[in-house]
């Protein structure tokens, strides 16, 4: 009677440490998120800076599972007393008279009752991520990074670029995301004129075929305001903001995060004496941060084949035990 209370209280007690248990594996997972997406945009900006031939490493994160398993069995262990011993004594009589009585002594040894318990306590938390493996999101992620350090390319890389010299290279470098090219894909299409080539020193046209979901909304990168227009005008969002990361902190500036020796700072308020991009009106950086994260998701998605939703690539698991 005493095992099976003690048996049904186990359960009870491992029932809610279980649920107590989860609840803060969850919210550890979840919290963990954030910091694994600026861990590894801290990796990029680091290679944007320091590798000419700098191409993107990134994850996207899709799932998330906290497990959590706590269990009590009962078992012998622990005893809840003293052994008792029974003495049995038998005396033996000679045949012969005067002959003296002998005693044959036997013990019967009781163990004490016992009764323990065994605890498991287990958890597992993980994360399914989706590598980045398209040359497309490839390229939007290069020049994404490369637009935020000021490292886009361009003849001189020593001087640098006004605010709307580097907004028209991003444009044409920027790949947008596209539906399968047909007359009736339902992309839109429009010219870019100016872009820059890679083996003369002329500039080129290029002809743009985009899907319009990605150029609406806040998210977009590129974006167009009105679609129905007999020419569009593509222009990049305006809370983008072009080499709003630094390495050099001065006066006004506040750091984000760091990837090894290399620090990264942004302006701390637009009152501040930040440094600026000729042409380029002042900023909050920490809010261009933020916004940025949110752009690097954005780059990193793509229109499903059913030309509705967005899709994304092959999964693995990121697990914790």
């Amino acid at each position: 009677m005493l095992s099976r209370l003690m048996s049904i209280v186990a359960c009870l007690l491992a029932c809610a440490c279980a649920s107590t248990q989860l609840n803060f594996n969850t919210a550890d997972l979840a919290s963990s998120f954030n910091s694994l997406t600026k861990r590894q945009i801290f990796f990029n900006l680091a290679q944007s800076l320091t590798d000419p031939e700098f191409v993107p490493s990134q994850v996207t994160i899709s799932i998330g599972t906290a497990q959590t398993l706590n269990s009590i069995t009962p078992s012998v262990s622990v005893p809840l007393g003293t052994p008792l011993t029974v003495l049995n004594r038998t005396a033996t009589t000679g045949a012969a008279i005067g002959a003296r009585n002998d005693f044959m002594t036997s013990a019967i040894t009781y163990p004490s009752p016992t009764l323990g318990m065994q605890a498991v306590d287990s958890w597992n938390q993980s994360w399914t991520m989706s590598p980045v493996i398209s040359a497309t999101q490839l390229r939007r992620l290069r020049t994404l990074y490369q637009f935020a350090t000021g490292t886009l390319p361009r003849r001189d890389r020593n001087t640098e670029l006004t605010v709307e010299e580097a907004e028209k290279i991003f444009i044409c470098e920027y790949t947008l995301q596209a539906l399968s090219v047909s007359p009736s894909s339902g992309n839109v299409v429009f010219k870019l004129d100016g872009c820059p080539n890679n083996t003369t020193r002329e500039s080129q046209s290029r002809i743009v075929h985009a899907d319009p979901t990605f150029t609406q909304g806040a998210s977009c990168v590129i974006c167009i305001d009105d679609l129905d227009a007999k020419l569009l005008r593509p222009h990049v969002n305006p809370n983008l903001k072009y080499h709003f990361i630094r390495t050099d902190k001065t006066a006004g500036m506040a750091s984000v995060g760091s990837y090894g020796p290399i620090g990264f700072y942004v302006c701390d308020s637009p009152e501040g004496t930040c440094p600026l991009a000729p042409g380029q009106q002042p900023f909050d950086g920490r809010k261009a941060f933020s916004d940025f994260i949110l752009f690097v998701y954005e780059a990193t998605t793509a229109p499903s084949s059913s030309g509705s939703g967005r899709a994304a690539g092959g999964s693995f698991v990121y697990s914790v035990r």
